[in-house]
């Protein structure tokens, strides 16, 4: 088979080398194709950029407007959409991951425009109350440090290679729970969001928690929300939750923790 190599630029200024085939691609080939969806691209090309220098992988970006409505060619599709998402992006991104692909939801791909978008929110397993809820409200700590806790020290994507800043005192919210010293790393002038609910059970595996404090009140949060993910279908669902600046994904260890999603073997 003859290959074809074509140079592009992507519309965030990402130069990227992409190899065409006559035929199929190989799994091989396949492991290297990743797709961004998102309405931000200053953040997506702090993170492309990161994971560039990380593995040869051949990175898109796409707006809702110009999503294919075929994904299965993409290995893994980031999703980082802040504002309305389309209900036609909504079902063909449930549909990737579905059908075998990994979907890495960040930051605000789980935030409260996602209310009007029921079957995202199942998928996820998650529920935000109301902002007036007396004891649950979702919540956004603005300006602030997001401290991200690594409550599964053994796994390949919260601990190959990466370096952690520092180990905290955390009390798991699954509580009843003890605390414990546990591996950290900070993300500074960011945000945290709170109160973002389970409805699956035990469907997911947390792999990380976090903690905030408000800088209004000086209350701190320590809750289990910091990143996990969980079986869809035939594929897989991915969340972490920091992401709101381009600097939180120059951050060493998030970009290697980014890295090992995309190389972690799932078993079933």
């Amino acid at each position: 088979m003859k290959n074809v190599l074509i140079l592009f630029t992507t519309g965030f200024g990402i130069c990227l080398l992409v190899t065409v085939h006559a035929g199929l691609r190989t799994d091989q080939q396949r492991a290297r194709q990743l797709l961004i969806v998102a309405d931000d691209p200053a953040p997506m090309e702090a993170m492309a950029k990161g994971l560039q220098a990380k593995g040869d992988y051949h990175i898109q970006y796409t707006e809702q407007h110009n999503l294919a409505e075929n994904l299965s060619s993409f290995y893994a599709v980031f999703m980082y959409i802040h504002g309305p998402m389309a209900p036609r992006t909504e079902k063909i991104l449930i549909q990737y991951a579905r059908q075998g692909g990994r979907l890495i939801i960040l930051h605000h791909g789980i935030a409260s425009a996602r209310v009007k978008n029921p079957d995202w929110l199942k998928l996820t397993g998650i529920y935000m109350a109301p902002r007036n809820h007396p004891t649950r409200p979702w919540k956004v700590l603005a300006n602030t440090t997001f401290t991200m806790v690594n409550l599964q020290p053994k796994h390949f994507i919260t601990s190959h290679q990466v370096k952690y800043d520092r180990t905290i005192e955390y009390e798991s919210s699954d509580s009843p729970s003890r605390p414990g010293q546990f591996p950290a790393l900070d993300f500074k002038n960011t945000e945290v969001f709170l109160h973002q609910q389970f409805t699956d059970g035990r469907e997911k595996t947390v792999l990380f928690g976090f903690h905030g404090v408000d800088p209004a009140t000086g209350k701190e949060y320590q809750q289990d929300r910091g990143g996990w993910y969980k079986s869809a279908g035939k594929g897989w669902v991915f969340y972490y939750q920091p992401g709101h600046r381009a600097s939180d994904f120059e951050h060493p260890a998030y970009l290697q923790i980014l890295h090992n999603t995309l190389t972690w073997p799932p078993e079933r």
